[in-house]
């Protein structure tokens, strides 16, 4: 990959709004001409970060105190940046409100606007205002939306109500804390049962609701979770909240101000809200569509200048093709894609190959699972602990993984041996994988 220490073009630094004409012009100006390729090159780098979510922000904020670079980070003009682990965990609820889960604003320049395309070949955004900004190098870092149920499952009905929703984005959290507030002790099915769903189900018990937790698969978060712990929390989950495990949603549609629900053993339930958790797919303008394959510097591996990073960036290394889809790992990418560009450039040293490390969680009933690196690409799975339960997950002879249910100090305890050669740890026993990439 070329290094974008030789930009093609002078950039400038874009105002707050976002401009109507031009590259990079204010409102009412004439359009910046583009420089000839031969001209000399500009002193400072422009970066373009695409989204202000945990990785771009935190891509920003690693670039800002470079004087070389100028960097614009362009936003959603609709919404403020936010912290996405705060909709389910305490906006939902009522915990706090919209403005508290905000994050701080971001140093350099701010575009509100959205990203319609990018022109690699030229080294340009196109908003959706109709404006067009230039860039040496670029940060897509636009995230992840929520899978949606197969085509035909929902009625038009039950879509276009207020008792059917995603809990992603802020707007989806207060669809939930409307319906709470509604109704006394609300009837609330959660499908799905992994990270989110998982978490959730426990949130909205003990916030009153009566809650209906359902899966297709009869052991539901073995993709997010592995199967031993994917086990304890079923368990779990039967104890705290009904249950519909190994059933299939065949269908949902709104009888007056309820939902009913039908699933592939013919039951049906009626709810007061329908809450889908279906893990998310990523999401990126055009070219791209969807999913960014990176290389271990978190470079694109088709386009020069342009990095990806969070749940936007697909990972192929160590024989893994991967995609982690949470915060705090989203943070580390969006330093590491900053780092990168940096050392391309000669401001900084490589940061050298992208593997995750970084530490997630989620409280599900009276259980914290917590968890680091790949837990879903396993070649084996091994129990270094029973209780509390302590899972390493190994590949090729390397650690990449390490994950348990109420064992915080001895899974952080693993995280500085991600990544490295295992020899000789304690066994308490040896599971194979079942683990679904």
């Amino acid at each position: 990959m070329a290094p974008c220490s030789t930009p093609t073009r002078r950039s400038t630094s874009p105002p707050e709004q976002p401009p109507t004409s031009g590259r990079g012009a204010p409102p009412g100006s004439a359009p910046l001409p583009r420089p000839d390729r031969s001209s000399t090159l500009s002193a400072t780098t422009h970066v373009l970060v695409i989204g202000a979510g945990a990785a771009g922000s935190a891509a920003v904020r690693e670039l800002a105190p470079q004087e070389k670079i100028t960097t614009t980070a362009i936003i959603d003009a609709e919404i403020a940046p936010y912290n996405r682990t705060l909709v389910n965990k305490a906006v939902a609820t009522g915990l706090i409100d919209t403005h508290q889960a905000q994050l701080p604003p971001l140093p350099g320049s701010v575009v509100r606007d959205s990203v319609r395309a990018v022109d690699p070949r030229e080294q340009t955004v196109h908003l959706r205002s109709g404006a067009r900004l230039d860039y040496d190098a670029l940060i897509v870092a636009t995230g992840s939306a929520p899978r949606p149920l197969p085509s035909g499952v929902a009625a038009p009905a039950a879509v276009d109500s207020a008792r059917m929703t995603h809990l992603h984005s802020l707007d989806d959290a207060l669809r939930v804390r409307a319906a709470l507030a509604a109704t006394t002790s609300p009837r609330v099915l959660i499908y799905g049962a992994g990270m989110i769903g998982a978490e959730t189900s426990g949130i909205l018990r003990d916030a009153g609701c009566q809650v209906t937790l359902a899966a297709s698969s009869p052991v539901p978060g073995i993709t997010a979770f592995g199967a031993a712990v994917a086990e304890q929390l079923a368990r779990a989950h039967r104890r705290a909240v009904t249950t519909r495990f190994g059933h299939t949603l065949t269908h949902l549609d709104l009888e007056k101000n309820e939902v009913r629900a039908e699933f592939s053993d013919g039951h049906v339930a009626t709810v007061d809200l329908v809450i889908t958790a279906l893990g998310t797919i990523a999401v990126s303008p055009s070219p791209w569509n969807g999913p960014i394959a990176v290389d271990h510097r978190l470079r694109s591996r088709t386009h020069d200048h342009i990095y990806a990073a969070g749940g936007v960036a697909v990972h192929e290394s160590d024989g893994l093709t991967w995609r982690i889809d949470h915060w705090s790992d989203a943070e580390a990418q969006g330093v590491h894609a900053a780092r990168s560009l940096l050392a391309s450039i000669g401001l900084a040293d490589s940061p050298g190959i992208y593997r995750p490390r970084a530490l997630y969680s989620a409280q599900i009933h009276q259980h914290l699972y917590l968890a680091a690196g790949h837990t879903s690409h396993s070649e084996n799975v091994q129990t270094t602990s029973i209780v509390p339960l302590v899972l390493t997950h190994e590949r090729a002879g390397q650690l990449i993984g390490v994950s348990g249910l109420d064992a915080g100090a001895a899974v952080m305890a693993l995280v500085p041996e991600l990544h490295s050669s295992i020899e000789s740890m304690p066994r308490a026993e040896s599971t194979p994988s079942t683990d679904t990439p």
